[in-house]
């Protein structure tokens, strides 16, 4: 019947292409609050373990997500049997849904409970940068819960600026944008017309700016090595730390087996050698490996469904 009424004979194309749309987002809004008062009713670590059971259910059941990682798998793992690639793959999916279980508990978590759930390895480095009072260029990936990791370094006191892109979902978005600003996260949404005016605004005032640049996006970027293959990465983190006069670090955080996470801190040296555009590609190049090794290490940790090779050069 929904069908039949909502067919091109009552509605114009366009318009049945916008209604389809704003019964999807409605839908997956509801499946997001749904989540999101389940995990609020659960103790954490049962929370957790749910949220775990849930991946396991999406990986057998969401192919659009599941076949995509399989073949980003293979590709980059060409050493690894069918069964290895497709336990890395059930293993992404477990580790996925308790990411998410993990973030829907957010308002419950305290500091305090911060504290218990992430050790922040070589911490020192991240004090010793901020002191500096030059700004600190944080980069990351989608590794570990990387929601986790600039959640414990605000928790902790360090001024936190996270670049992030708007969720289609209006509702969605503001419920996202909340749970970050509730634990000490400055928000700074990507495609604005002053989100450089406030990346180096944040610089200037000595605060910490953290960029995700692992994944193929629609920003400005290079390509560079990644799994031996030819991958479009966001350039941003280099082009700001040759043109200010900022510290740059690697953090990536890391699921242990008991469900605490580790944030790894690592010092990045800068290559100046005058000649910016092949800077940019040198210093983007570099992290991006450091990036690489990290992934090699916790291979059911990233995000291996992302389209990470989906640009190709021309």
């Amino acid at each position: 019947m929904l069908r039949l009424f909502l067919s091109p004979a009552v509605f114009g194309k366009k318009q049945l292409i916008y209604i389809y749309e704003k019964i999807y987002r409605y839908i997956y809004y509801l499946i997001i609050i749904s989540l999101f008062k389940v995990a609020q009713l659960l103790p954490y670590k049962t929370a957790v373990k749910f949220g775990g059971f849930l991946g396991l259910v999406a990986y057998y059941v969401i192919k659009v997500s599941r076949e995509p990682a399989i073949i980003n798998l293979k590709n980059s793992f060409p050493e690894k049997s069918p069964e290895e690639i497709r336990l890395l793959a059930k293993n992404i999916g477990v580790k996925t849904g308790k990411n998410i279980f993990e973030f829907l508990y957010y308002p419950k978590l305290s500091s305090a409970d911060l504290g218990r759930i992430v050790e922040i390895e070589n911490e020192n480095i991240l004090a010793d940068a901020v002191k500096k009072g030059k700004g600190v260029l944080l980069a990351s990936a989608h590794c570990g819960n990387w929601e986790f990791l600039g959640a414990a370094m605000a928790s902790k006191g360090y001024p936190v600026n996270v670049i992030a892109k708007k969720s289609y979902l209006d509702r969605g978005n503001k419920m996202l944008l909340n749970f970050r600003i509730s634990k000490g996260l400055k928000i700074i949404f990507r495609d604005q017309s002053d989100t450089a005016r406030k990346m180096l605004k944040a610089l200037k005032n000595g605060e910490i700016l953290a960029l995700l640049i692992d994944q193929d996006t629609s920003v400005p970027g290079v390509f560079v090595n990644f799994f031996s293959r030819l991958a479009w990465t966001p350039s941003g983190l280099a082009t700001l730390a040759l043109k200010t006069e900022a510290k740059v670090v690697l953090a990536l955080d890391a699921r242990l087996p008991d469900d605490r996470h580790k944030v790894v801190i690592t010092p990045i040296e800068i290559s100046k050698t005058g000649n910016f555009e092949n800077d940019v590609l040198k210093n983007t190049q570099h992290v991006t490996s450091l990036i690489e090794n990290h992934i090699r290490q916790y291979p059911d940790q990233w995000v291996w469904w992302h389209k990470r090779w989906k640009t190709r050069p021309s």
